[in-house]
């Protein structure tokens, strides 16, 4: 088994660099970038927190639906609807529409036609996401949520500012490590069945436990499908510090999720019937960690990881 040793050298990762002064007083960005708009519920969760809401959806249907419903927020300047995928290279591309569950339309025809779905294709307009990073400025937060365009994302911010919080989907170790090397040193796995929980986040560590966090989840799942709840069955949920548990570090977070993905369901505290989202945050004093010289994120961290399936 190959191992992935991450070491804090001067060569690989430059990141011990002393914080810019004039960076650091900048004023915070009231942006957010809602990268897979999907239905608009997340950006709809953004707007009612006060932030102007940049929104990134290559479905053509689902992008129409959204300008009807956030009519007045466009108008009114807090929110732009960016109707593009994300990509490498700019260009058209045909873009899958899966159309029994939209959320899992995709350019990968077989993540959008996964388990037999029907889909279809049309043409949508790419550009790389430093595009719209230099359109939009750098925002305060970034969720990504583009079924295959998140590593494109993610490599687009080496040459930024960093936003203080990013969220992706837990699907690979990959997208952690992309995360560290571009100088995020805070991490957590959100369970996105839990946002409207009241129960405690139950360890996987002893019988007991393993059984009350199954209980909840149950609980949890129903009254998500059943009950009017703060965040519907598909959001993102909140972001930064409103999100639940401590801020771990990458060995921490690698940890957790390695023994999900492995199926070593006594260890760790995390669900095989869930799907998660990694968090990050920025420090002030690791604002410069990502300009890395003469090196590319791709060379360093060559890894590929297994999807998690949604629940």
């Amino acid at each position: 088994m190959q191992c992935l040793v991450l070491r804090d050298s001067p060569e690989l990762f430059p990141f011990r660099q002393e914080p810019d002064v004039c960076r650091q007083t900048k004023p915070v960005s009231r942006t957010v970038f809602d990268v897979g708009m999907n239905n608009g519920d997340d950006s709809a969760y953004y707007l009612s927190k006060g932030y102007k809401v940049i929104a990134v959806e290559a479905n053509p249907i689902l992008a129409q639906r959204s300008r009807e419903r956030f009519r007045a927020e466009i108008a009114s300047g807090r929110m732009v609807i960016e109707h593009l995928g994300i990509w490498d290279r700019p260009g058209k591309m045909q873009f899958w529409v899966n159309e029994e569950r939209n959320v899992f339309s995709s350019f990968d025809r077989t993540k959008a036609g996964r388990w037999g779905m029907k889909c279809h294709a049309v043409d949508v307009e790419c550009v790389t996401f430093d595009t719209l990073l230099k359109k939009h400025g750098v925002p305060y937060y970034v969720k990504l949520d583009a079924e295959g365009a998140e590593p494109h994302c993610l490599i687009s911010l080496q040459s930024t500012d960093l936003p203080e919080y990013v969220s992706v989907e837990a699907e690979s170790l990959e997208f952690l490590f992309l995360l560290w090397q571009l100088g995020y040193r805070q991490f957590k796995i959100v369970d996105q069945m839990r946002h409207n929980s009241r129960f405690p986040d139950f360890t996987n560590e002893n019988p007991f436990s393993r059984i009350a966090k199954r209980a909840c989840g149950y609980a949890d799942r129903f009254k998500n499908r059943v009950v009017k709840v703060p965040f519907p069955r598909g959001s993102s949920g909140p972001f930064g510090e409103e999100t639940s548990g401590s801020w771990r570090t990458v060995e921490e977070t690698a940890y957790n999720w390695l023994h999900l993905h492995f199926g070593h369901a006594d260890r760790g505290n995390l669900s095989t019937g869930s799907w998660y989202d990694f968090h990050a945050k920025v420090t002030r004093a690791s604002t410069d960690a990502h300009r890395v010289t003469n090196l590319t994120i791709r060379s360093v961290i060559p890894i590929r990881g297994t999807s998690i399936s949604r629940a």
